[in-house]
């Protein structure tokens, strides 16, 4: 018996297996008494969202991650974008340092075009965030990247 992979899967349903799934590593790394509010998670989480602002042009985009880790912790966000964009490759990264809040909490990193600029469009997009005890924490997705 063969079974489905995610890419047999319809685009809605494949969405939904990624929300049960991305809620479950969320919930993992959370504390699971009951009083969750007076606790902070142990590890890093995040996630990147879509769809990401173009800006300038196409020099660079504007990446939203919603991240997790225990408060007090100073730690970074670093997001690398690629594009197809015709025959050629467009590249970027950006860098953020932020002091997490124990809870879930929005960062935005600005990743800059190397060579050629960004267009609005689907580009492949992967997120590090966290340097505790258990290493970085990585999320690598496909975004749409959007016109300001």
């Amino acid at each position: 018996m063969k079974l489905p992979s995610i890419h047999d899967l319809h685009p809605a349903k494949a969405a939904a297996v990624l929300a049960v799934v991305a809620g479950a590593i969320f919930a993992s790394v959370l504390p699971s008494s009951a009083d969750v509010s007076a606790e902070s998670p142990s590890q890093a989480g995040v996630r990147i969202q879509s769809p990401a602002e173009r800006l300038a042009r196409g020099a660079a985009v504007r990446v939203e991650l919603t991240v997790v880790c225990p408060a007090g912790w100073e730690t970074y966000a670093n997001v690398l974008l690629t594009q197809r964009v015709g025959p050629a490759i467009a590249n970027g990264n950006g860098y953020v340092r932020f002091t997490c809040t124990g809870g879930l909490q929005t960062v935005f990193v600005t990743a800059a075009a190397n060579e050629h600029p960004f267009r609005a469009g689907v580009a492949w997009a992967s997120a590090t965030t966290g340097s505790g005890t258990s290493g970085p924490v990585v999320d690598e997705r496909e975004i749409e990247i959007v016109k300001s």
